[in-house]
């Protein structure tokens, strides 16, 4: 069972990936359209391996046995703040380390046409002077929207095979399962990784995508257990995706260190761990300490 869901999912990644390899080393200011579309592809062999696995080998259920319940509770909204917590908590660590915050209209629009070529600059300030834009921090509502909404169905995807199989058929407490579920993510997401996806260095792409995985997948597990459901997490990475390209406008610190997979998302998660755990501490129920 876990030979075919690996050789599925892993082995269709790693296709995807081989198939692309330019579109991974692209810049992020140049590759958002094409790394978008690919990464979407990407996605699909975990659900599809989910698929085959639960369904034809065997042939249980899909729904409740993987967590897709509908059952709206107060932890679909935590999932969906704690990316804004962990946004600000990255930025304070750029900004702690001498980088610049942009939360202004004005740094906002010099920033961007600075980085236009020159030939591009008259377009820019015609559709400044016609369309004036607003504080850069209102694209923090406008990322949770599409991270919420648009990005659910294909967080989903990654989702119901990590937190809803993996989740169910990994033998353990909570801190076993959470970190052999975040290693299986991190040797998921380590081909693109070393083809220079977000970091164009290899091996800091690879270190920084592992230690990411390792250390969201307890986070991940806690929205999972407590809302008893797959929906909490995939909210929680929809809106991770949906406020990435918000966290490069806000700062003028690089991949390695910016929000949402450099190390200012690292510090910004473990606080939503730590934060995670105090609650744990007063539940009735405690998963933390297993």
């Amino acid at each position: 069972m876990f030979l075919a869901f690996f050789a599925i999912a892993h082995g269709g990644g790693a296709l995807v990936a081989c198939l692309f390899p330019e579109v991974w080393s692209m810049a992020p200011d140049e590759g958002t359209g094409p790394q978008k579309a690919v990464g979407i592809v990407h996605l699909m062999p975990v659900l599809f391996a989910t698929l085959v696995v639960q369904g034809p080998l065997l042939k249980q259920p899909l729904l409740e046995p993987l967590g897709l319940k509908l059952g709206v509770n107060r932890w679909w909204f935590i999932a969906c703040l704690c990316p804004v917590l962990i946004l600000a908590v990255g930025l304070g660590v750029c900004a702690a380390l001498g980088h610049d915050l942009i939360v202004d209209a004005a740094d906002y629009v010099a920033r961007k046409r600075a980085a236009l070529p020159p030939d591009m600059r008259a377009g820019f300030d015609a559709r400044l002077a016609e369309s004036p834009p607003s504080s850069p921090l209102l694209f923090i509502g406008q990322g949770l929207i599409a991270g919420v909404t648009f990005n659910l169905m294909f967080t989903l995807a990654t989702e119901v095979g990590w937190r809803g199989f993996l989740f169910r058929e990994v033998r353990g407490g909570f801190w076993r399962r959470s970190v052999l579920i975040g290693l299986a993510e991190a040797a998921y997401f380590a081909p693109i990784a070393l083809l220079g996806f977000h970091f164009g260095d290899p091996l800091t792409g690879l270190l920084a995508m592992t230690v990411w995985a390792v250390v969201a997948s307890p986070v991940l597990t806690y929205l999972r257990v407590r809302a008893d459901s797959v929906f909490a997490p995939a909210i929680f990475r929809g809106a991770i995706l949906g406020l990435t390209a918000v966290a490069a406008d806000l700062t003028d610190a690089g991949p390695a260190l910016r929000p949402f997979f450099g190390a200012g998302a690292v510090v910004g998660l473990l606080v939503v761990l730590v934060l995670f755990w105090q609650h744990d501490r007063q539940a009735s129920q405690r998963l933390m300490a297993r």
